[in-house]
């Protein structure tokens, strides 16, 4: 049957004996009696590249599994001889032409899954669609599945990879629809070919099993300038393709202007991207002490060019520490503050090391003074709460923006702590500069409606989030509106009291600023007073019961239809 084999079951599913439907545009076709026809003309007028990657005439549409045949020259009669091993041999050579005939010929369902399993590789391991042409490849498959086509790239690229885009892309939409609202995260970046991209990500909870979910919806390329109100109009047009117009509650972007401006025009609520905000201060700050990051620099590039010096220094580790495993020397990059903390942070450890091998090679480079060598390592615990910070605002799988005011606040105690115990005066200039960057680019921040509310409704942290009263109150004031706007709908219904939980504490595992935090949360929370316990209780637990009463709703629908 031409059903079971024909090539065209490659972008077609069958829906019912009768009919089938296009894995591309999913347009349902009769197949009565077993017919094709109908599939082919679809194909080959809607979508004709992927036709034509199968059904041309041309040679590249299938790679060839089969090795190449060689010219067979027949022996001279004279050249038969007999031998006891004739036989055998020509009963072999009988026994492989009949397995090459009888071999069971490959289903059109297993070749398709075949296909979608080489594309998944392609896909998910970022392969390249020439990956199919690779002898390695090639060998590979011919071994699992000898009767098994290989599709050429150009069958992939145009063909089967249009059809896999359009299954997931209705997949998603179908789980867009299902989320109530979704952040938006914006990137730009630069391939290496100069062209600039835009890639929007969205993230957002599914009520029904609440569970965060992230999924990129675009990566755009900026043809034109990159002006604000061009980059509203490609933000609109991808939110307008994925039909969540409505459903956008914020847009999480870097601190350029003109992406500040593209946020406004569009009418969204606009929100920095903290880790980019961490780098500006820290790029800032950095220039008070370039003199000691640029001999650092010198003498990383030095071992890094030198494979002498490199084994110079490795012997010296071996040396000092014996058995342990000799450290290489980190080069840090320019746009990724993070990295000179790293570069910085092993010079510091290797310092001895590092002394040695310029000595034994005659001071090929500058050595830092012994002021400066002071210097790393008080620069690495300043900046290490900023990296600390920095990795945890970055995660896509748990709640982050809760914690940046409570985050904040800790940083800036710890910077005044570190100040009392510095030695050295570029220390110091560095916390200076570290704080004013600070206040600069977190102006107002407690004020902020999403920063404030998040983290008064975050148990572990509430009230303690707050650098002073009247921010406190501010945002007590904000959820409490937004409560009584809540308790005006006619869904709003009251429940039982449910008992309260403990909040969750932080890993105290972890090296981390939260320590610092919850040292003061606990001072902070024995003398609070009582009025003010039973208020914010009675506030948490209104919040509490409404969640609860909301997701109940969502998650166990009456089974009885309304009268």
């Amino acid at each position: 049957m031409e059903g079971k084999r024909s090539k065209i079951w490659q972008f077609f599913s069958k829906e019912t004996e009768n009919k089938a439907k296009c894995d591309i545009c999913q347009c349902s076709y009769s197949i009565k009696g077993g017919s094709t026809t109908n599939l082919k003309k679809h194909l080959m007028t809607k979508h004709r590249p992927s036709y034509d990657s199968v059904f041309s005439l041309k040679p590249s549409t299938c790679i060839s599994n089969q090795p190449s045949q060689q010219p067979v020259n027949l022996p001279e009669c004279s050249q038969f001889q007999a031998s006891s091993n004739e036989p055998k041999r020509k009963k072999e050579a009988q026994q492989t032409d009949i397995a090459l005939f009888t071999r069971k010929p490959l289903s059109a369902a297993r070749e398709k899954k075949i296909n979608h399993l080489i594309l998944k590789l392609i896909i998910k391991d970022l392969q390249p669609f020439s990956i199919v042409e690779d002898s390695g490849f090639i060998e590979l498959i011919n071994y699992l599945e000898p009767n098994y086509p290989i599709p050429s790239r150009y069958m992939l690229s145009s063909g089967l990879l249009d059809a896999q885009f359009t299954l997931v892309k209705e997949k998603l939409k179908d789980e867009l629809k299902r989320a109530s609202h979704i952040c938006l995260t914006t990137d730009g970046w630069t391939s290496r070919a100069t062209t600039s991209y835009q890639a929007v990500t969205a993230h957002y909870i599914l009520g029904d099993i609440w569970e965060m979910r992230s999924a990129l919806l675009g990566c755009f390329e900026c043809q034109e300038r990159h002006t604000a109100d061009y980059i509203k109009q490609e933000l609109i047009h991808l939110v307008t393709d994925w039909e969540i117009n409505d459903k956008i509650f914020v847009c999480v972007t870097d601190n350029a202007s003109n992406m500040k401006a593209a946020i406004r025009l569009t009418g969204w609520e606009h929100f920095p991207c903290v880790a980019h905000t961490y780098n500006l201060i820290v790029q800032a700050s950095l220039q008070t002490i370039q003199e000691p990051i640029k001999k650092v620099k010198c003498i990383v590039e030095y071992f890094h060019r030198s494979s002498i010096a490199t084994k110079k220094l490795y012997a010296v580790q071996e040396q000092l520490k014996p058995g342990q495993k000799p450290l290489k020397l980190i080069m840090d990059v320019i746009t990724r503050w993070n990295s000179t903390l790293d570069m910085l942070e092993r010079v510091a450890n290797l310092q001895e090391p590092i002394e040695a091998a310029i000595g034994f090679l005659h001071n090929p480079v500058e050595n830092l003074s012994e002021n400066e060598w002071r210097i790393l390592p008080e620069v690495v615990k300043i900046l290490k709460p900023f990296k600390q910070l920095t990795e945890e605002f970055s995660s896509e799988n748990e709640v982050t923006i809760s914690k940046i005011l409570a985050g904040n606040s800790s940083v800036l105690r710890i910077l005044n702590n570190l100040n009392n115990t510095l030695t050295c005066d570029l220390s110091k200039q560095l916390v200076s500069k570290l704080k004013a960057e600070f206040n600069i680019r977190f102006k107002n921040s407690s004020r902020h409606q999403v920063l404030s509310k998040s983290a008064i409704l975050d148990p572990r942290f509430k009230r303690q989030a707050f650098a002073d009263d009247s921010c406190y109150e501010y945002a007590k004031n904000s959820v409490r509106e937004e409560l009584e706007r809540m308790m005006a709908k006619p869904s709003f219904v009251n429940e039982s009291e449910s008992e309260d939980t403990d909040s969750p504490m932080f890993d105290e595992q972890q090296d981390s600023i939260w320590l610092e935090f919850d040292r003061r949360t606990t001072t902070m929370s024995t003398t609070a007073s009582k009025t003010s316990a039973i208020t914010f209780l009675f506030l948490s637990q209104l919040i509490y019961n409404y969640i609860n009463i909301h997701c109940n709703l969502v998650m166990q629908p009456s089974n009885e239809s309304n009268e």
